[in-house]
């Protein structure tokens, strides 16, 4: 009898349990259950900068519009959560390396591959290839799997607990307006959602450029830096562009402000720092390499020569400039830290916002100012400046808080 089951089951083993013969095949396992929820009551833990999240008790995650491979021994003792953010060509690479540290952590657990269950949740229709490429990279390591919860747009919010079993999934329909925010005027919380997803790469990155907004060099120039240089010298100068894109503005700052440093043979320390809600365009800032339009190479040429390599239409900056540049991932919407501005530069994101949100982004600037302090936001809404306390200065397109 157990000879007649091998043969009719040569995927499976055959276990002895409770004194009947079981086939331990690749379908006996897909023992996650779904279950969609109509409330969400716990409020999942954000993502953060982390993509697979590990243990024994509830893991919540906040999957967004991705897809999310769960994994957890078939004891329900240890569970995974694998929900890769990366939008670009790497995704496959992440995903596999998530998979096999995944194996590894069960294996340190004394969990073996072929005793975990396996299943893939969402993701919105917006990110099918992902799906696509996480059930080739799952089957290529001899996974069993169940799908769920894979058609439609929806934002989603998983609750695994890896003792019972049970994915709950809370799904939001997704608004257009969420993740197209150039079509739209945005909420505080639309905004936040929007910009955090690759889908808006392109709207942010294509709205930004070298040396954009000329009259805030020409207040630098004028007014900021001499200001500076006369009430607090010796004192660093700080520059905050805020939803910095891609990071070309805060480069073109700092090539800025180091050339009207040295002019003024003023030793003082200076930085800018750039934020950006999206991840993958703070990364592309940190490394501090653009494809540069014919234009911009004409006309600032001399600036990329000084500051970086020129190679084609491509510039790449050195150590000498990216010294003075920091970037990092930041919620416009969350209240700054201490550190002092004497200026705030935010280019790229008040256009696509409703006048409370611009309220309160205004409000949070102001809290990381010096005194005096300047801000430009575009698009410039006297009204709301002087409503807040900020003086409109029209020559330079800015607002100043005394």
């Amino acid at each position: 009898m157990q000879n007649a089951l091998l043969k009719n089951h040569p995927r499976g083993t055959i276990k002895r349990h409770t004194g009947l013969y079981v086939a331990n095949l690749a379908w006996y396992h897909r023992m996650i259950q779904y279950k969609p929820i109509p409330k969400d009551d716990a409020g999942a833990t954000l993502r953060g900068s982390r993509e697979t999240f590990f243990g024994a008790g509830s893991l919540n995650i906040n999957t967004g519009l991705n897809p999310a491979v769960i994994i957890r021994s078939e004891d329900g003792s240890y569970g995974c959560v694998i929900n890769i953010t990366e939008n670009g060509s790497d995704f496959s690479l992440h995903a596999e390396k998530a998979v096999e540290q995944a194996i590894a952590k069960f294996a340190v657990n004394k969990i073996s591959k072929d005793s975990i269950e396996t299943a893939l949740i969402g993701g919105s229709d917006s990110a099918k290839w992902k799906t696509t490429k996480l059930i080739g990279i799952l089957r290529k390591a001899k996974l069993p799997m169940n799908e769920f919860d894979l058609n439609g747009m929806f934002y989603r919010k998983l609750y695994f607990d890896p003792k019972s079993g049970v994915a709950k999934v809370f799904r939001e329909e997704v608004n257009t307006a969420h993740w197209n925010p150039g079509s739209a005027s945005l909420s505080l919380n639309d905004g936040t959602r929007g910009f955090s997803e690759g889908h808006v790469g392109g709207v942010v990155t294509n709205a930004t450029r070298f040396f954009r907004q000329q009259s805030t060099f020409k207040a630098l120039r004028e007014h900021i830096i001499p200001e500076h240089l006369q009430i607090t010298p010796g004192k660093p100068f700080y520059l905050w562009s805020a939803a910095c894109s891609s990071g070309v503005e805060a480069y073109s700052y700092a090539m800025y402000i180091h050339r009207l440093l040295t002019r003024a043979r003023a030793g003082i320390p200076f930085m800018v720092f750039g934020t950006d809600i999206n991840e993958k365009l703070v990364k592309t800032a940190t490394e501090g390499e653009y494809d540069v339009a014919g234009k911009d190479l004409a006309e600032y040429g001399a600036y990329f020569n000084r500051y970086g390599t020129i190679n084609g239409s491509s510039v790449k900056f050195g150590d000498e400039i990216k010294k003075f540049v920091s970037f990092r991932r930041f919620d416009l919407k969350n209240k700054p830290r201490s550190r002092k501005f004497r200026m705030i530069v935010c280019a790229n994101v008040f256009q696509y916002y409703q006048d409370d949100a611009r309220e309160h982004f205004l409000g949070n600037f102001i809290s990381a100012l010096e005194r005096p302090g300047y801000i430009f936001a575009n698009p410039l809404t006297p009204n709301l400046a002087k409503k807040i306390g900020l003086e409109v200065l029209s020559k330079y397109q800015m607002m100043r808080a005394l």
